[in-house]
C-alpha cells in the first residue's frame, strides 16, 4: 500500500512538473516583444494627431526615440540635452548660438521633470516629455499638459 502511494505521489508530482513547464512556456510566450522605440515613438505620434496635437517633426521624433532608449537602457538623458538650470534661455522662439542643436532638460514639472521634445534648432517645440526623478519615462505632454500620452517600454533594436 505504501508503494502504490508513493507511486500516485510520484505521478502528481509529474503532473504538476508538467502543468508548471507547461504554463511557464505558456506565459512566456504571451509576454509581449518589447517595442523598438521607432515604433513607440510612431504610436504616440499617431496619438498627437488623434487628439489634434501637432506631429513631431522628423528630426524630433529620431530625437525622442534616442532620448526613450537612452533613459530606458542607460537611465541618462542623451548627451544633446542641457539642463534648465545651465542654460541661459529666457526667449522660447529664439535659440541662442549656444543651444544650437541642444535641448532643454530637467525643467520642473510638479515632482516629476520635463526634457523639450524638439528638433534642436529654431523655437522650443510643444511636446515635453515628462520623466521621473529618476530618469524613468512618464508621458510625452503638450506644454499646457491639455494632452499626456503614457510612454510605453522600447528597445532602440527589435528584440531578436
Amino acid at each position: 500500500m505504501i508503494s502504490n502511494h508513493r507511486a500516485a505521489a510520484g505521478i502528481v508530482t509529474a503532473a504538476i512538473a508538467v502543468c508548471l513547464a507547461g504554463f511557464a512556456s505558456f506565459a512566456h510566450a504571451q509576454q509581449p516583444t518589447p517595442l523598438t522605440c521607432d515604433a513607440e515613438v510612431a504610436r504616440i505620434n499617431q496619438a498627437l494627431q488623434l487628439a489634434h496635437e501637432p506631429a513631431l517633426c522628423a528630426r524630433c521624433a529620431e530625437r525622442l526615440a534616442q532620448t526613450l532608449d537612452s533613459l530606458y537602457t542607460r537611465g541618462v538623458l542623451p548627451n544633446f540635452y542641457t539642463s534648465a538650470d545651465n542654460a541661459d534661455w529666457d526667449d522660447p522662439q529664439r535659440r541662442p548660438a549656444m543651444m544650437s542643436g541642444r535641448s532643454l532638460a530637467r525643467l520642473p514639472d510638479g515632482t516629476d521633470l520635463a526634457a523639450d521634445i524638439d528638433s534642436g534648432f529654431g523655437p522650443r517645440g510643444i511636446h515635453r516629455l515628462r520623466y521621473t526623478q529618476a530618469n524613468r519615462p512618464i508621458a510625452v505632454t503638450t506644454v499646457d499638459r491639455g494632452v499626456s500620452i503614457p510612454v510605453s517600454f522600447c528597445t532602440r533594436e527589435a528584440a531578436h
